[in-house]
Order: structure tokens, then C-alpha cells, then sequence
């Protein structure tokens, strides 16, 4: 037997791409200098533009692009900030994609808006502008719009309908750090745009989030919405609005602020070596990367979603095939966060003013989610371009020993 399943060697010996988090000297420099200021979070510097916080934001618009930046406690409270700012509540609908992570839509539940589940495109998994356009009602008010896998959905029609429509956008960012469309960074499209710093993402430290937006007003609100209603040059005592406090500590901001230095290096890296495995995925029949868009003139990604054909790959179930690739060394993971949200108990249980989610079905995010969807986290792309070629070669084996594949149990 060739097959590692089956008592064969496997292929992958070696650790792959890089541990993470990864950190040095410099974080602990920064965290030290916090320590030692006693300044421990945003508001007590007498200078605010000199704290950590203030300095990653600046950072991290410089990098990302847009104009204001505010960073909140995590990528879900991001959400719920940014549509409370858009004014979004009670009888709104908010337009959210099948496949995504479950605060994508729970955060638009916790501003007591309903979320209305949107069909995804199958060759990107990103939010369907045609579904999108046909799920809109008298009552659709926004639409948060995932860039699932880093990957952005056609934005160019999202915008479009969003003007036609007078919809308000909210581009969930949290896979996202460093993509461009056109030229422009995730998150300065829309109205608002959301990133979350949890620990596994492409820009961490541990948890986080940040809210970016090119509206001067909407960066306003934004801000009295993270920091208990306070706005802006006003006294410290005077509170303008019913909000929470969603400040970030300083001991993340310099984190973040270590972190984002090696955020145009590591994001040059891993787009060279997933170009470099798409490009051999074009050999093996079953296996095929995202057809790149040419609008999405960079790529950043959290996890890198791939496409299973099963009907190309001796109709080896993909479970089978996820088996076979972890029995020789090499995690994959189910795509698109592993199915549709709406499936999940929070909704398929929801009472009250919540529509019956039980009816919900959307064709395409179905079959992707439970068929086609696979993944490769992204610190398997920090490594060397032999990594790619070791994982080519495990994909390889598979293909080649499809026989063996099929006396494999499902």
C-alpha cells in the first residue's frame, strides 16, 4: 500500500510554514515600555495620539488604507458598533452571506436587526451580488458583506447595488488584512469596514478588533459607540449616546503596533506561495484553487479556501480525501468555516420577532459547505516555496492512488 490511510509512509515529516504568533524582541520591548509608562489604556496618556492604540491606528490605516480608524475589543463588536452607527435596530434587515463565521450574523441579532441569509457565487464563496440583489425587501436597510478567505465578492456590483438600493455596507474584513480591490484595501469600500485581531488571524494580538471608515461623521459615531458615548473633544463627563465600553487596552496596541511591521512582508510572502500552489493545483485533477479576479489586485488571507471536485477525483467522498491528507502529515480543513450559519441551533431555534430560519436554504453555500469547500490556514504560507511543493506532492500521491482511496471507509 502507498497510502499513508493504509499503512503506507507518510509524506510529510517536517513542520510546515511557520509556528504562530510569531514575535520577537520588539514585542516585548513594546509591552515593557507599557508596563513601565503606566499607561494601560487609551485614555491616559495626556497626549492620545501618542499612546499604542493611537499609533497602531494610524499604522494600520496607513497600511490598510482608508482615512479613521478606531480599534474596539474584538472583530464582533467591530459589527455591532459600526451598525449601530449606521443607525441600524429594530424592523432593519441586514443582508449576510450562508457561509461565514456566526458572529457575521449573530452581531447584526445583538443590534436587534434581522439577519437575512444570502447565497454565496461556488467558485469564490463569497456573498452572491445577484443573490443579494434578489433577497432585498422594503425593509433591507444594509448588508454585511464578508470577504470570506481574504477573498472579496464582486464589489464593483455590491457597490452598485448597494447605490440603487440605498443599502449601507459593512465590510466584515476579519479574514482580510491586506487584501486589495482595484487598488484599495479591504474595509474602505463600504460604508464601514470590520477587522478582528483573535489570535489565529493574519494580524493578532490574541484578541481585538478595528473599525475603518472614509466618513468623517460615521468616524465619529463610531467612536462615541466604542467609548460609552463620549465624542470627541468634548468634556469627560459628558456622555451623548447609549453605548458601551468597547476600548482596546494598550497592551494590545503594542502588539498590534510590533505586529503590523511584518504585516507587508508576510502578506507579500503568502500570496507568492499560494500563486505558486494554485499554479501546480492546475495538474491535479479534483483540485483547483480560486480563478483570481484581476479587480483583486492583492490578496490577504486568514485561511486560503480551495476547491474539492469529487466528480474529478474518482468520486472519492471529500471526507475520504481529508482523511487520507491528514494521515500524511498535511491539515486541511472544510472551506467557508465549515457550513451554513443559519444551520447552527442560535437561529434554527430563534423565537420572537426572529423569521423562521428552519426554511432557510441556500442552494449553492449548501453543496460548497458540505462537497467542495476546502482550506489551508495561512501560516502554512510563511514558509519556503518547498512547503508548497511537499503539499503538491502529498495532493499528488492522493490523486495518483485513487484505488487505494476507495477501499478507504467513509
Amino acid at each position: 500500500m502507498n497510502l499513508a490511510i493504509l499503512g503506507g509512509s507518510k509524506l510529510v515529516t517536517r513542520p510546515l510554514g511557520k509556528t504562530w504568533p510569531i514575535w520577537d524582541e520588539r514585542e516585548e520591548k513594546a509591552l515593557l515600555e507599557t508596563l513601565h509608562s503606566g499607561i494601560w489604556w487609551r485614555g491616559g496618556a495626556k497626549d492620545l495620539a501618542k499612546g499604542q492604540v493611537a499609533r497602531f491606528e494610524d499604522g494600520f490605516v496607513e497600511f490598510q488604507g482608508g482615512k479613521h480608524c478606531v480599534c474596539v475589543t474584538n472583530g464582533t463588536q467591530a459589527i455591532e458598533a459600526a451598525l449601530k452607527a449606521l443607525g441600524i435596530g429594530r424592523g432593519d434587515e441586514v443582508l449576510v452571506p450562508a457561509l461565514t463565521f456566526v458572529a457575521s450574523a449573530t452581531a447584526i441579532a445583538l443590534v436587534n436587526a434581522t439577519p437575512v441569509f444570502v447565497d454565496v457565487d461556488p467558485e469564490t464563496y463569497a456573498i452572491s451580488a445577484d443573490a443579494m440583489e434578489a433577497a432585498i425587501t422594503p425593509n433591507t436597510r444594509a448588508a454585511v458583506v464578508v470577504h470570506i478567505g481574504g477573498y472579496p465578492p464582486d464589489m464593483d456590483r455590491v457597490l452598485e447595488i448597494a447605490k440603487k438600493h440605498d443599502l449601507k455596507i459593512v465590510e466584515d474584513c476579519a479574514h482580510a488584512h491586506g487584501t486589495q480591490w482595484r487598488g484599495k484595501g479591504a474595509g474602505t469600500l463600504g460604508d464601514f469596514g470590520t477587522f478582528s485581531f483573535q489570535m489565529g488571524k493574519a494580524l493578532t494580538a490574541g484578541e481585538g478588533g478595528a473599525i475603518l471608515t472614509g466618513d468623517d461623521t460615521l468616524a465619529e459615531l463610531a467612536y462615541s459607540y466604542h467609548h460609552i458615548g463620549r465624542m470627541p473633544g468634548r468634556p469627560f463627563y459628558e456622555f451623548h449616546r447609549l453605548a458601551s465600553n468597547l476600548r482596546m487596552t494598550e497592551w494590545q496596541g503594542a502588539i498590534l503596533r510590533c505586529q503590523l511591521e511584518r504585516m507587508p512582508e508576510q502578506t507579500g510572502r503568502r500570496e507568492k506561495n499560494a500563486a505558486h500552489l494554485a499554479q501546480g493545483l492546475r495538474d491535479i485533477p479534483g483540485l483547483d484553487a480560486i480563478e483570481r479576479d484581476p479587480r483583486v489586485t492583492r490578496w490577504g488571507f486568514y485561511f486560503w479556501d480551495f476547491h474539492y471536485r469529487k466528480e474529478e477525483f474518482g468520486d472519492i467522498p471529500r471526507s475520504v480525501f481529508l482523511k487520507a491528507v491528514a494521515a500524511e502529515g498535511l491539515s486541511v480543513s472544510v472551506g467557508a468555516h465549515g457550513g451554513c450559519i443559519y444551520k447552527n441551533p442560535v437561529f434554527q431555534n430563534a423565537t420572537g420577532e426572529m423569521p423562521d430560519y428552519t426554511k432557510v436554504h441556500c442552494p449553492d453555500a449548501e453543496r460548497v459547505s458540505t462537497e467542495q469547500a476546502l482550506s489551508l490556514t495561512h501560516k502554512l504560507f510563511l514558509g519556503e516555496t518547498d512547503d508548497m511543493d511537499l503539499m503538491l506532492e502529498v495532493f499528488r500521491k492522493l490523486r495518483d492512488n485513487v484505488d487505494e482511496l476507495r477501499t478507504v471507509e467513509v
